[in-house]
């Protein structure tokens, strides 16, 4: 298994608070980051950096809170891209054309979970309150980089998995040579599910431990999505020694990370994203 040492780690700026995984910032062409809800202007059940344009804050605090986490990284909120987050596998190669796409309340376009991109500073980015973010970027000449969101819908359909063979088929990329990451998520003892999501996982095959576990007293099971995400990475050809695992929990640190469980959905989101910072 992955070695956690490579895990993201918290970092702290001003008053801002921010998570990076050795694995990408040592390339020294990606630029990349996982935020948390430290350093900004939302108030209330947002508090208070909240990233997210569709969780009932404020638009006006939404945008401030951007420009803060982006300007750590020397970038302009305005440009980035993302997508509607649909919690399905599809995905969408991004060119400097659309540059802005998802920057601003109700401009995103595509409907996708995941984001590819071969184009220098073009960030990409994705939102999450608990579901796994997956990182992606080359080793190879010509960078190319990946963001997906993964919730247990993602999971379930093996969008890592999904976004690796694509790129093998469309860009020669070469697996093993890829490196990966993957974000904080809410952890097994934090996540419980229901008998039916329980059962689609155990028709894909995940219904052993590490990945599936019923939860006594509770009536449900716990999901691991770490392990089935990791899992999943490592049978598309991704070395181990390439992929930086999780060891966060969304659910368990509410000062650092907003949770739709544990929040009962009144909550905000972090921002996780990706860029190619040179050619």
């Amino acid at each position: 298994m992955p070695d956690l040492k490579n895990s993201f780690k918290l970092y702290k700026k001003r008053e801002l608070a921010y998570l990076q995984t050795p694995i990408l910032a040592e390339t020294g062409y990606v630029e990349h980051g996982f935020s948390t809800r430290q350093g900004g202007c939302s108030s209330g059940p947002f508090m208070s950096l909240n990233t997210g344009f569709h969780t009932g804050d404020d638009q006006a605090n939404v945008l401030e809170n951007r420009r803060r986490f982006f300007e750590l990284f020397n970038c302009d909120y305005r440009s980035i891209v993302s997508a509607v987050q649909v919690h399905g596998t599809e995905f969408h190669v991004f060119h400097r054309s659309d540059s802005g796409e998802g920057a601003l309340p109700d401009n995103a376009r595509r409907n996708c979970d995941a984001l590819i991109t071969e184009e220098p500073h073009l960030p990409l980015t994705a939102f999450s309150a608990d579901c796994q973010l997956l990182y992606f970027a080359t080793k190879q000449d010509s960078p190319l980089v990946a963001l997906a969101h993964a919730g247990w819908r993602g999971t379930l359909g093996d969008i890592g998995g999904k976004v690796i063979r694509y790129l093998e088929d469309n860009y020669g990329v070469d697996s093993s040579h890829l490196l990966a990451g993957l974000s904080p998520t809410v952890c097994k003892h934090c996540y419980i599910i229901d008998d039916q999501v329980a059962e689609q996982f155990k028709s894909k095959g995940w219904d052993s431990l590490p990945y599936l576990e019923f939860a006594a007293g509770s009536g449900g099971w716990r999901l691991d999505l770490t392990s089935i995400n990791t899992r999943q990475l490592l049978k598309a050809g991704v070395k181990s020694e390439n992929i930086a695992s999780n060891q966060w929990c969304t659910s368990c640190d509410p000062g650092l990370f907003y949770s739709y469980r544990r929040d009962k959905g009144l909550t905000g989101r972090m921002l996780g994203f990706i860029a190619i910072s040179k050619t």
